[in-house]
């Protein structure tokens, strides 16, 4: 297996999965699944009802054009695979790495390369109703406490896992951010992830961003921003 596609894959949080699956990429379907409890977060306003349309969720996609100076589009490399964490309460957090997003409608991804060998990948998505959006982004938040660490399963095979809650731009109706440091035995090394999630109405765009060495919280911040406005317009539209 090629470092190269563990880079794009890991990162790859494209439509058809959130990140690193420990299985090479390869071609997905073009149905997702995932969900985690119920609830919304930090916004006090009941979830629309309607899912995005085709259209909302292609407009809500990220151009090269929209990045910084540097960034150029890259082949899309979708992953495959449904990591699952031994410990239950933290599989809204191993869903990040799934190739799936159980009861969702995929409206499209990007992959973007940046200096540094960076990597940028974009994907969206929409729920049948705005409920299934929040339950999704109040999962997230609820496991991050209790899952510092935790371990994934897929195939047999394990992967260390430790997430960082990070401070999430304002952009859609909530956004909730991560950063995941994935131990992977297979390639002998360790790779950190910031991760974006931001809901719009039912839909939802899941943002990741693996640096070319350590992580860059300024690069990510203005990354997540731009990507997060870009879908909450798109979702508007």
């Amino acid at each position: 297996m090629r470092i190269r596609t563990y880079r794009g894959t890991v990162v790859a949080l494209t439509a058809s999965a959130l990140l690193l699956t420990a299985a090479c990429g390869g071609p997905s379907d073009g149905k997702d699944g995932g969900g985690g409890p119920d609830g919304g977060r930090g916004t006090g306003q009941k979830p629309a009802s309607a899912p995005l349309t085709e259209a909302q969720m292609k407009a809500g996609l990220l151009e090269a054009g929209d990045l910084p100076a540097g960034w150029k589009a890259g082949t899309t490399m979708p992953a495959e695979g449904r990591p699952k964490a031994e410990k239950p309460e933290c599989q809204p957090l191993a869903m990040l790495m799934s190739a799936e997003v159980e009861g969702t409608t995929k409206g499209g991804e990007r992959d973007f390369r940046g200096p540094g060998d960076s990597v940028l990948a974009q994907m969206v998505l929409t729920y049948p109703d705005g409920a299934g959006a929040a339950a999704f982004v109040k999962g997230l938040d609820g496991a991050v406490g209790r899952c510092r660490s935790f371990t994934t399963v897929q195939d047999g095979r394990r992967m260390s896992v430790t997430a960082e809650e990070l401070t999430a731009p304002k952009v859609g109706e909530e956004a909730f951010a991560v950063r995941l440091t994935m131990d992977i035995p297979q390639l002998g090394m360790e790779l950190k992830t910031d991760v974006l999630v931001a809901r719009q109405g039912a839909g939802i765009t899941r943002l990741g961003y693996l640096p070319g060495a350590e992580p860059d919280p300024a690069a990510f911040d203005d990354l997540a921003k731009r990507g997060g406005d870009k879908f909450a317009e798109g979702a508007r539209s």
